[in-house]
């Protein structure tokens, strides 16, 4: 286990980091995120804590199957569509976890602080938005839109953590798509943003 001030300066760190690169993170039309017929040709991924290393993966055409698979039929509200966003996400993790040393990633932080390969809230978030903009760009997304990553607490309701966003184009709610809480390759939890703002989490 870190010590506390080590923790603290980590997650003031990941705070830094997130505010000098949300333009990255909130892209929702990244041309640089082209998908093909076969699937995406190339993406960034990154772990080992505030995106210390990062590392170029892609995917094969019967993995991009299978994410277009977790996406169809087309949704027919944005419930519907959350669910199968989540199994995408899922879907895109155990693909590229083998290619990226990051099938090991376990929930959380702190219970694998330094393990190799794990990833903390600001890798998750970064990656899932990834995903998550791969998915839109292949116009697989019909109720919803990707938006910028949100952080909670600096420390006045806890400790400060980052989620992917998405938000329903109708009616413009937005939800936090969380990876953090869960070991690689299983489905982010999906909440009502405001809700996660507060500190949800799913003990709730």
């Amino acid at each position: 286990m870190a010590e506390p001030h080590f923790i603290r300066y980590s997650f003031l760190r990941c705070a830094i980091l997130l505010i000098i690169g949300v333009s990255v993170v909130s892209c929702t039309s990244d041309p640089s995120l082209t998908v093909s017929l076969s699937g995406p040709a190339s993406f960034a991924v990154c772990y080992g804590g505030s995106c210390d290393r990062v590392v170029t993966t892609g995917l094969s055409p019967d993995e991009w199957e299978a994410v277009v698979n977790s996406m169809t039929p087309a949704a027919p509200d944005p419930q519907t569509e959350r669910r199968q966003l989540a199994e995408a996400v899922a879907v895109f993790e155990r693909s590229v976890g083998p290619k990226t040393g990051t099938t090991g990633d376990l929930g959380g932080t702190f219970g694998a602080f330094g393990k190799s390969g794990q990833m903390d809230c600001i890798d998750e978030a970064t990656n899932t938005s990834t995903y998550l903009r791969l998915v839109a760009n292949a116009g697989l997304l019909r109720w919803h839109r990707v938006e910028p990553a949100a952080t909670r607490g600096f420390f006045l309701l806890g400790w400060p953590h980052t989620t992917a966003v998405i938000s329903e184009t109708v009616s413009r709610k937005r939800f936090a798509v969380d990876s953090w809480f869960h070991e690689n390759g299983q489905p982010p939890e999906i909440v009502a943003l405001e809700l996660w703002r507060w500190g949800w989490s799913p003990s709730d």
